[in-house]
């Protein structure tokens, strides 16, 4: 079987258009890694973990002197994911999230005076979903998955200036709904390919803060409280399998994400759709882990 160019492709321009970003960002959203679950039937069932980081923080050599870390700039967490086919069409999952992210700037875009600032983000999220799964032709070769869900969670940040001492904090808690249509490529019982162009819709609530009004119109918060953002978070995963042990398969993921779409319109175009640069998601993550599937070598 071909592995499909083109989703690939997509993807690919949309990580690279994504990419360019200007000083002193304030991010709101951290992309969860892709729970694919290769179902064929009633029963199957799978537990996973993985590790999530840019790729810079996965592969760059980290310096064990403890003002060396605090130099460098971090986005990674973890995931662990649940999934269980309730019938032979009908499947249920369940996820939760942990990030810790850090930017580091030459200035502080909130007091002149200082030559550096540093922004900490902490996230979690459990996410619960259900949906159904199938086969796509008699070959059975290919699957479709259509998966609605919703994830709770919680972000707390921290912003300080140096070296006059400047200590900002923002916190909220989050809803963040998304519909997850994905095509699974079986190519052998020991590699398959999930694709999956995911659309979500955050909603936010209880915010606190000690940012002034001024300094969240500066940064860009103020566009945050009651109003929900929407993010395309296209994603691939691909699953390794090892001879004589179908139940267990090694993960590497490629999480995508796009800045919160908004919309606009005047009277002589119709409504388009661009990217809000007011506020960011982080736009992309590289996920390594295992998943387990207990009744993989027992199927019918």
């Amino acid at each position: 079987m071909r592995i499909p160019f083109y989703p690939i492709a997509a993807i690919c321009v949309i990580f690279f258009l994504a990419s360019c970003s200007s000083t002193n960002p304030r991010y709101i959203h951290n992309p969860a890694v892709y729970n694919a679950s290769f179902f064929r039937q009633q029963g199957d069932l799978k537990l996973s973990g993985a590790f999530a980081a840019n790729p810079n923080n996965l592969f760059s050599d980290m310096d064990p002197d403890s003002s060396s870390k605090d130099k460098m700039d971090k986005n990674l967490g973890f995931d662990v994911q649940a999934a269980v086919a309730v019938t032979d069409h009908f499947m249920i999952q369940v996820a939760g999230m942990r990030r810790f992210e850090k930017d580091r700037f030459n200035d502080d875009d909130l007091l002149d005076a200082n030559g550096s600032s540093k922004i900490n983000y902490t996230r979690s999220m459990i996410d619960v979903g259900a949906g159904f799964y199938t086969a796509m032709g008699a070959s059975q070769k290919v699957y479709f998955n259509g998966i609605f869900g919703a994830g709770f969670g919680s972000s707390k940040s921290t912003d300080k200036g140096s070296p006059t001492e400047r200590n900002r904090y923002y916190d909220y808690n989050f809803v963040k709904y998304h519909i997850t249509p994905s095509f699974n490529f079986f190519f052998s019982d020991n590699a398959r390919l999930s694709v999956a162009p995911q659309f979500s819709l955050m909603t936010n609530s209880n915010i606190k803060t000690n940012y002034t009004e001024d300094e969240q119109a500066r940064v860009g918060y103020n566009t945050l409280p009651n109003k929900s953002k929407v993010f395309f978070e296209p994603s691939l995963l691909f699953q390794a399998g090892f001879p004589n042990v179908s139940w267990m398969k090694f993960d590497v993921g490629m999480n995508f994400a796009t800045n919160p779409l908004s919309s606009k319109s005047n009277e002589d175009a119709p409504p388009t759709v661009y990217e809000n640069r007011d506020l960011r998601s982080r736009k992309f993550l590289l996920s390594l882990g295992l998943s387990f599937y207990p009744f993989e070598g027992k199927r019918k």
